[in-house]
């Protein structure tokens, strides 16, 4: 009985933990703000500077696309996919960063755990 008791009680220390992880990095600018934190984070900067370029891009490119004669259509329509492309990568990438670093600070938190429960 005294067995079971215990059960419970690391159960639920347990499973108070985990909520405190899960409330610890919830939102959205926790998540993109986390890229900023590894190694990479002076390319994170880069990314998001480059991104803003191309979102500006993006808007001239389509304003002179609407605007120009219908002979330079095709060169303006051209740049305004290629300044898009761009920027979905640019993106793409930093969500996939952001992400990266993420995964590895909740595997080292998992670590730590691990850790811990080996020593007790």
């Amino acid at each position: 009985m005294n067995i079971d008791n215990d059960i419970k009680q690391q159960l639920a220390h347990q499973a108070a933990e985990l909520d405190k992880l899960m409330r610890e990095e919830q939102g959205l600018d926790k998540v993109l703000a986390s890229g900023f934190k590894g190694g990479l984070g002076s390319i994170m900067a880069i990314a998001y500077v480059l991104a803003i370029v191309l979102a500006v891009a993006i808007f001239y490119c389509g304003y002179q696309f609407f605007t120009v004669a219908a002979e330079q259509q095709l060169f303006w329509g051209v740049l305004l996919l290629l300044a898009f492309q761009g920027q979905v990568g640019i993106k793409l990438w930093i969500w996939l960063e952001s992400h990266r670093s993420s995964t590895l600070r909740e595997l080292k938190r998992l670590e730590l755990a691990v850790a811990r429960l080996t020593k007790q």
